[in-house]
């Protein structure tokens, strides 16, 4: 899976997407990251984040890749003021003072 995050292309977009729905959470993570993370990127394939971001918003309220999904939403906060409602909240109500620090750091990106 990690091969993913610096080969993304159109081919491997619905492996990826189909990735988010493993059972396994570190699957979830590693498909989630390899879809929002454009820094990793060795080609031209950006996936759009619709594609993404609606599942990153839901994996918020599942303990197992909350922090990935921070991370992820983190990488489009700037284009979509419902990631960074998103993050405000999670900043807000997490348990985890890690997890709070990093939803709130990631929504003032």
């Amino acid at each position: 899976m990690r091969i993913f995050d610096q080969l993304v292309d159109e081919a491997s977009l619905p492996d990826l997407v189909v990735a988010l729905d493993d059972e396994d959470p570190g699957v979830c993570a590693r498909a989630l990251h390899a879809l929002a993370c454009d820094r990793c990127k060795q080609d031209a394939c950006r996936p759009g984040e619709e594609l993404w971001v609606p599942r990153a918003l839901d994996f918020l309220r599942n303990p197992d890749i909350r922090a990935a999904a921070i991370d992820a939403l983190g990488k489009v906060v700037r284009n979509r003021p419902d990631v960074v409602a998103a993050l405000i909240t999670a900043s807000e109500t997490e348990r985890n003072i890690g997890l709070r620090s990093m939803a709130r750091r990631r929504a003032l990106a």
